[in-house]
């Protein structure tokens, strides 16, 4: 990731393009070319590319105490 802490869609420039005031659909604002090198979309969710990132990370079950097997909650049954 580019600039972990600014944001790609935002006002204001480095180092946090971000301005409490302002949101990415006022005047003035600026967009990143490359948002999948950003962490923050616009100072208050994440990009795309991070939200994934943090979703595979949950997804492993290497966070889950205790353990679970990734198909724990899924059931072959039909009710």
């Amino acid at each position: 990731f580019k600039n972990p802490l600014m944001a790609c869609c935002g006002y204001g420039g480095p180092p946090y393009n971000y301005d409490a005031e302002r949101t990415c659909l006022d005047s003035g604002y600026t967009v990143c070319e490359e948002g999948a090198r950003f962490i923050n979309w616009d100072g208050v969710h994440y990009s795309e590319a991070a939200a994934a990132l943090v979703a595979a990370r949950i997804l492993t079950t290497h966070y889950s105490s205790p353990p679970l097997q990734f198909d724990f909650f899924c059931s072959d049954a039909i009710s």
